[in-house]
């Protein structure tokens, strides 16, 4: 029940999150980039995200939650949730050649999981630089990389489902 509780309140966030970024990146003039959804990937390692950017800044938001048979990071054995929550930072959007997008800025982490001895292990990251890129389209099409210099990279990987629009 609670991890259909966690799903709800996720896809909640989510869905109201890409209104508002729809909504705000409408009004944007020059480059802007937005979107959503669930992240391919191995079994425990899918991830939920919306964002919107453009040169005035942006959010993102990026969701692994109630995930079972979750992977090893750092400490933990076994993450499951992991929260990644920021400020785009304005002027940090560029949109390549090649029709993808990039931006940067600077978002909290917060990760629960275990440890190896079975303990729960809480952790919240503040002040940590991100970077995002992403190539537009839907499922299957639409790729998202999500890097942060101080832990790794995650990605990429393909939407499962969802969108990303590029706009030049």
């Amino acid at each position: 029940m609670k991890q259909l509780l966690t799903r709800a309140i996720v896809v909640a966030a989510l869905a109201i999150s890409s209104l508002v970024a729809s909504q705000s990146v409408g009004y944007a003039s020059g480059p802007t980039v937005s979107g959503g959804g669930v992240v391919d990937g191995d079994l425990g390692t899918t991830s939920q995200l919306g964002f919107t950017a453009s040169s005035s800044g942006g959010q993102f938001l990026c969701v692994m939650a109630g995930r079972s048979g979750g992977f090893p990071f750092g400490p933990w054995s076994d993450i499951q949730q992991m929260h990644v929550q920021g400020n785009v930072t304005p002027g940090s959007l560029s949109v390549a050649a090649d029709g993808s997008a990039t931006f940067a800025g600077v978002a909290t982490i917060h990760v629960v999981g275990k440890t190896d001895s079975g303990e729960v292990l809480t952790v919240t990251l503040p002040n940590m630089a991100y970077t995002s890129w992403q190539t537009a389209g839907g499922a299957g099409v639409a790729r998202h990389m999500l890097t942060v210099p101080a832990v790794g990279t995650f990605g990429p990987a393909f939407l499962r489902s969802g969108h990303i629009s590029i706009r030049r």
